[in-house]
């Protein structure tokens, strides 16, 4: 998918032509636009709490947070932003939407030369973090309202490097044409979907990468060998799934539940089914970088995940909600749901061999 932006950006001396491209490109919606334009709000908004109203102050004496996410649809990472600038007036966010390998290998890149650029990094892969962590490039920091999360995970890093900041699930996606979809992932290796089915790479995409090692441990890699067989098509990201299958080019896929149901609710032929042997529950990790250059910004935008506004700007978007005051777009509540979930070490080895393992499979 296309970058959303570059965080490098900065804004030129001579104005540019207002165009949808610069905005993206600087990462401020219009909300944010009409604030900064404005010189931003006098004081704090109200209803914050005295430690989120002086943590708020702090970060807007920094002006900037440079978000890096792979945890939903551009559409989403919008909708997160705008809530953000929304909630916190005078201060601009910056941020890429990439696939998780991708966006993970630029931000090495930038560990590796010394660049001090990112914040915030979102990835769908929790096995950055056990690396990142292990390099000692993330910040301790417990945010504010981090325990509406429910007990399952509240405390996925003990230190507080990371915390979870997405939860999504890869299900089985289908064109409505067809009337009685897969309704288990092993259904995707019968005969009938030969050049039928969709599937996105491990190489690029968190969701797919965990989909794909749960996959091999629950049915070895004899799965794909056969699956291979079926002719997928291989895309990138696994939102690819969701175009592929909406333009009925292929008819279902292993696609992720909210840019599916997204564009089910846009009148898109599309819809999902639970699997009856497990959907794949993606828990998405956030962190804060230690030498993030604006750090008080950094601390208040992971804080904002805990926030009822974050979570009903979710819902609203198609994602499961991190608070359980705020209703599943699904209909199905989380804890209602029959998913696997790879454990982050298990990904750390997995999926580079999967990602190996994959490429000779499928030859891409």
């Amino acid at each position: 998918m296309a970058e959303s932006g570059d965080p490098q950006g900065r804004p030129p001396s001579a104005p540019r032509p207002l165009t949808r491209r610069t905005l993206l490109q600087a990462g401020v919606g219009a909300a944010a636009a009409a604030l900064l334009g404005a010189g931003g709000a006098a004081g704090a908004p109200a209803g914050l709490s005295p430690e989120e109203e002086k943590l708020y102050e702090e970060a807007r004496k920094e002006g900037k947070v440079v978000w890096w996410t792979a945890h939903y649809a551009q559409s989403a990472a919008d909708a997160v932003r705008d809530a953000f600038v929304a909630r916190y007036p005078g201060i601009e966010v910056q941020f890429i939407r990439q696939t998780a390998q991708v966006i993970y290998q630029r931000l090495n890149q930038n560990l590796k030369a010394g660049v001090r650029e990112v914040d915030v990094f979102a990835s769908t892969d929790e096995s950055h973090y056990l690396a990142l962590k292990k390099q000692g490039v993330l910040a301790a920091y417990r945010p504010l309202g981090v325990d509406v999360l429910p007990k399952a995970y509240r405390n996925i890093d003990r230190d507080n490097t990371y915390h979870v900041g997405a939860l999504g699930f890869v299900l089985i996606n289908y064109n409505t044409k067809v009337t009685t979809p897969p309704g288990q992932w092993t259904d995707l290796l019968d005969g009938r979907w030969k050049g039928q089915i969709t599937l996105g790479h491990p190489g690029f995409s968190g969701y797919v990468g965990n989909w794909v090692v749960a996959m091999w441990d629950r049915y070895g890699w004899d799965y794909f060998t056969r699956l291979a067989k079926n002719n997928p098509k291989i895309g990138r990201s696994i939102n690819d799934t969701v175009t592929d299958i909406v333009s009925g080019e292929r008819l279902v896929g292993a696609g992720p539940d909210n840019y599916s149901l997204e564009n089910k609710a846009r009148g898109n032929p599309i819809n999902v089914q639970f699997p009856a042997d497990g959907a794949i529950l993606i828990v998405s990790p956030v962190g804060i970088l230690k030498d993030a250059p604006h750090p008080s910004a950094a601390r208040l935008l992971e804080s904002f995940y805990y926030t009822k506004e974050y979570s009903m700007t979710m819902a609203k978007v198609y994602n499961y909600p991190l608070r359980a005051d705020v209703p599943p777009p699904s209909g199905v509540p989380i804890d209602k749901v029959k998913w696997y979930r790879n454990k982050a070490e298990r990904l750390e080895k997995g999926i580079p061999d999967a990602i190996a393992k994959w490429r000779e499979t499928f030859g891409v």
